[in-house]
Parts: structure tokens; C-alpha cells; sequence
């Protein structure tokens, strides 16, 4: 197995920082990722023939990077539209799509970014409704923005960014609602550093000058279709108020995309950037450097290098941000209606829930009521299915690693080339 590569899953910032380390270190690498070009969520590359949109800085950071890995050549491998299957006990490791293969490879990072976190609230599922992240998508691959009036909700910076994205491309949303304060607490903002009260303070400008108003305290209650448009009911300190709109967008912060991810006993597993602590790209990039060199040294039985203060730095910043726009938005989870969806998948319903009766075990959750067992496996419902099912539980968690930590369609296992046979491991 020395011949063989080091595997990082993900084609982001954290990725291909540890890369780019790794190959530094005279170590082979085979890097996969699911999307056809690299970039992972924060530098999602626009489409054949389409302008980019990022900003100088981001354009800056990702050129750098791109440079590190084209200078380590033939050492790294990029294997794009090639999606991770999983791991099992004796470290295989199956790919599926256009880098098929089941093999072992000498290492793994996983560096699979974070998901989006959406609370489920009446109408969620409608359609015209969709995530922050997928708009996002959108304005990065496309470089336009939607038609029609469009309406951000829930909390967190995304939605200041997004606004402040649909403003530049000449469609600004209708409003803001954003379930915290960040702007209440002026003198705890300045512990932010720089580069963030900079970023902020460009995206409420360009917000304002576009008469863009921003619901501080409010939450999005319920969603309801009427003549072909979107009616978003809002609760807010003054009472409730409601908006005629046609798309929304919904963001309540991002967490850990770990769902299902196994460690391995026979095989070095690290995780890197924000599929280890979700931190923003600033982390990503310094945590991926950090893990690639903390698993070169390993392999190579080197002394462990010391630890990123990039990564402290942030973690620090991050946790003042998530006070800045903290809620009491999670609470509203126990006065949805019976009929709201909690898993879309599945089209599972809080009245489905209640059905388990009182305190329900994982496998009644999962098996007996079918929540977080679709496609997404539980990446969507599983935080809010927990948290309903034992609400006194500190931070409940559904289901457990697993192999595959995705499903898997049989062509494609027909399809992967098996190179274990043989293999003494």
C-alpha cells in the first residue's frame, strides 16, 4: 500500500489546502469531488462562458491556491464528478461516478465542507422555496439573479451576503428577516476582527442605498401559496405582518456536512476545514494546510507540527458571530402544526412523529417512521427530528456512521472497478 495515494474527498478550500501539503511532503494524492470543477460551496466556479462574481479577495485566495496545487504537478490527481461512497472496516474505499474505483488508498481526508441548516417551518416545501446555499449556487454558476420578488429568512451573515449579491446584480431582495439582532450590539461587534466588520459593513451599504429592509427579531412563521405567488407570514416585535413574494430563500447557519462519516480502525482518517468544526473559508483554508501536514508527518514519522492559530483565531470570531445572531428561533419547533413536513424525503410530519409515541429510540425513528432515511439521509431533518423527539436532550443526534455513508445505486456498484482482490490488507 506505500505506492498507494493519499485520498481527500473535496475539491474546496480545506482540500485542497491539505493537498497541496501532502504533495509538498513527496506523498502521491488523489483528489475527489462530486462537482465537475473545483471550488466546494465558497469559490463555486461560474459556468462555461459566464463572468465570475466573487470578489477580489476571494478571486485573490483561490488563484493562490490553484497555483500551490498546478506547482506540485503529477502529484496530485483531481478526479472531479467522482462522488464518495464511504469507507469500510478494513479501509476500502468506494467512489462511484466518473473516478470509479474500489480500492485502499494510504490515507484519507475527508474534506467535505458543511451543510446548510433549515428549520422546517409550515410551507417550507412549497415550491419556489428553497435554500440560501442553492440561490447562492445559482448567482455564482450563472452570474444573474432570479426574476421576481424575492424574500431572505431565517439568520445568519449568508443572508446579508445573499441580499447584498441579488443588490450588485441589479434584483435586491424584498426584505431581510433575520431571526437575531446582530446590529443591536454595536460595541460587541468591534471584537470582530477586521476583515469581517469590513465584509459586513460593505454588505449593509450596498443593502441600504438599494432600500433593502432588514426584519431584525423576527421569524419566518409559515408559508403559504396564494394565486401563483408566495405569502410569507412574519412574526416580528411589532406583531405579525405579512409579504406577497415569488421565490424565498431560507438559512438558519451551517453545521458540520459529517452525517455518516465513519473513522476506519485500518486506515489513517482525518477530517479537515469545515467538515471537522464549521468555522467559514478563512479556517478552511488554515485548518487544510494544518491537517495535510499533521498526516504527512504521521505517515512519514515525523514530528507533529504545531497547531494552526489561524484556526483558534476563527473559532474565536465565530463563536462572537453565532452570539451576535443568537435566537429563540429553535424553540418555535414545538408549536409547529401536526401536518408541517420535518423530513422532505420522506414527506414525514410532525403528526408522524407523534405517532412513535413518547420517546422514541433511533431505530423507531428511523425504520418505524422513516425520518432521515431518503437521499439526503438526514442532513436536512435530522437535527430537528432529534430535537423534537427528546427536547430535554442536549444536543440530540440521529443516526450513526455507517457504511456507505451514502446511497448507493447498484449500476454503479456493477460499474466500480474492485482492486482490492488480492490485496493482503
Amino acid at each position: 500500500m506505500s505506492d498507494a495515494p493519499v485520498l481527500v474527498i473535496g475539491a474546496g478550500l480545506a482540500g485542497l489546502a491539505a493537498a497541496v501539503e501532502l504533495a509538498r511532503a513527496g506523498l502521491p494524492v488523489l483528489v475527489a469531488d462530486q462537482a465537475q470543477t473545483p471550488g466546494g460551496a465558497v469559490h463555486r466556479q461560474p459556468l462555461p462562458g459566464v463572468r465570475s462574481i466573487a470578489s477580489p479577495v476571494q478571486r485573490r485566495r483561490w488563484a493562490g491556491l490553484m497555483a500551490d496545487v498546478q506547482a506540485q504537478g503529477t502529484r496530485i490527481t483531481l478526479s472531479m464528478g467522482t462522488a464518495f461512497g464511504g469507507v469500510d472496516h478494513t479501509g476500502a474505499v468506494l467512489l462511484t461516478g466518473a473516478g470509479a474505483r474500489l480500492f485502499r488508498p494510504r490515507a484519507l481526508i475527508v474534506a467535505t465542507g458543511a451543510r446548510e441548516r433549515v428549520q422546517p417551518r409550515p410551507g417550507w416545501t412549497l415550491p419556489g422555496v428553497e435554500t440560501a446555499g442553492s440561490l447562492q449556487t445559482r448567482l455564482k454558476t450563472l452570474a444573474e439573479a432570479p426574476e421576481g420578488r424575492v424574500l431572505l429568512a431565517g439568520s445568519g451573515p449568508l443572508l446579508l451576503a445573499l441580499g447584498a449579491e441579488l443588490a450588485r446584480l441589479g434584483r435586491p431582495p424584498v426584505a431581510i428577516v433575520e431571526a437575531g439582532r446582530p446590529l443591536s450590539h454595536p460595541i460587541a461587534a468591534l471584537g470582530l476582527p477586521m476583515s469581517y466588520l469590513r465584509e459586513g459593513a460593505e454588505y449593509l451599504l450596498r443593502l441600504k442605498l438599494a432600500g433593502v429592509p432588514i426584519l431584525a427579531g423576527s421569524h419566518l412563521a409559515a408559508i403559504r401559496a396564494e394565486g401563483g405567488a408566495l405569502v410569507a407570514d412574519i412574526d416580528t416585535p411589532k406583531g405579525r405582518r405579512s409579504l406577497t413574494v415569488d421565490r424565498i430563500a431560507l438559512h438558519d447557519g451551517i453545521a458540520s456536512n459529517d452525517i455518516g462519516l465513519p473513522d476506519c480502525p485500518a486506515l489513517p482518517v482525518l477530517r479537515a476545514g469545515d467538515c471537522r468544526e464549521a468555522l467559514g473559508a478563512r479556517a478552511a483554508l488554515a485548518d487544510g494546510r494544518a491537517q495535510g501536514a499533521a498526516l504527512a508527518a504521521r505517515l512519514l514519522g515525523q514530528p507533529q507540527p504545531a497547531p494552526a492559530p489561524e484556526v483558534a483565531r476563527q473559532r474565536a470570531a465565530q463563536a462572537l458571530v453565532a452570539r451576535l445572531h443568537a435566537h429563540d428561533g429553535a424553540s418555535r419547533l414545538a408549536a409547529l402544526p401536526g401536518d408541517t413536513v420535518i423530513c422532505r424525503c420522506e414527506a414525514r410530519t410532525v403528526n408522524d412523529l407523534r405517532a412513535l409515541g413518547p420517546d422514541p429510540t433511533d431505530r423507531q425513528l428511523r425504520l418505524d417512521g422513516r425520518f432521515s432515511m431518503g437521499p439526503c439521509q438526514g442532513r436536512f431533518c435530522a437535527e430537528w427530528t432529534a430535537r423534537l423527539a427528546a427536547p430535554d436532550t442536549p444536543k440530540p443526534r440521529l443516526g450513526a456512521p455507517r457504511w456507505p455513508a451514502r446511497p448507493i445505486a447498484i449500476a454503479d456498484l456493477l460499474a466500480t472497478p474492485d482492486e482490492t482482490q488480492g490485496d493482503p490488507a
